[in-house]
C-alpha cells in the first residue's frame, strides 16, 4: 500500500528548544515486523496556511524499515528552522536526525531518531549561540497524520533545552503535540 501525505496549511510552534512531555514507552515496539518507507520535503508553517513570511520551515525524510521497526530502521531527516528571515536578526536553527524507527499506528506514521548535530546560525546583531555538544544525542520524533478537514499535520518532539533535562520523545512513540500544517512538498509513505 502506498499512502500519499500531502496537504496545505496551517500550524504551531517548533523551537528545537521546545519543552513537549516525555513519553510513554510503547507497548510491543520491537516486536512487529514491516517494511516501509518514507520519503519527502516540505515546507512547514507556524500560523496557518498562508506561510508567515518572517518564518521558514522546512523538513526533509528519506527513511526505510524492513524487518522490526525498533531495530531495522535506517534513514535520514533534516529539519530547519529559520526565524526573522530576511531581518538583520536572523536566526537558523538545523537538526541532522539518524533514524531509529519508521512504523504506522492507528492512521499516524511514525518517525524517530536520535540528532547527529544541531547548527545554529545567528545573523549579524545577535550573539553567537553556543555549540550544541557533539557528544549528546537526544531522541526526537514525529508523527505524519492527516486532521479533520484531510490536511497534513506533522507533530514534531524536539531537543531538550539543554543536555540535563528530561527527554521529550521516546522511540517509535508519535509525538503528543497537534502538529505543523504543510504549506508545500509532502510526503511519500509506502507500506
Amino acid at each position: 500500500m502506498r499512502k500519499l501525505l500531502l496537504g496545505a496549511a496551517a500550524a504551531t510552534a517548533l523551537v528545537l528548544a521546545a519543552q513537549t512531555p516525555a513519553m510513554a514507552a510503547p507497548a510491543d515496539a520491537g516486536t512487529e515486523r514491516s517494511s516501509a518507507s518514507l520519503r519527502g520535503w516540505a515546507r512547514l508553517d507556524l500560523f496557518g496556511p498562508v506561510p508567515e513570511p518572517s518564518q521558514l520551515i522546512t523538513l526533509g525524510v528519506d527513511a526505510r524499515t524492513t524487518g522490526r521497526p525498533s531495530t531495522g530502521s535506517r534513514g535520514h531527516a533534516t529539519i530547519q528552522h529559520v526565524f526573522g528571515r530576511g531581518t538583520d536578526r536572523e536566526f537558523t536553527s538545523r537538526a541532522e536526525i539518524r533514524v531509529d524507527c519508521l512504523t504506522e499506528r492507528d492512521g499516524t506514521v511514525v518517525l524517530t531518531g536520535t540528532v547527529d548535530s544541531v547548527t545554529y546560525t545567528a545573523g549579524p546583531g545577535l550573539d553567537p549561540v553556543p555549540p550544541f555538544p557533539s557528544n549528546w544525542h537526544p531522541e526526537v520524533a514525529f508523527g505524519f497524520r492527516h486532521d479533520e478537514q484531510g490536511r497534513l499535520r506533522v507533530g514534531w518532539s524536539g531537543v531538550p533545552a539543554q543536555p540535563t533535562a528530561p527527554p521529550v520523545a521516546t522511540a517509535c512513540q508519535a509525538p503528543t503535540d497537534p502538529g505543523l500544517h504543510l504549506v508545500r512538498g509532502g510526503f511519500g509513505f509506502r507500506r
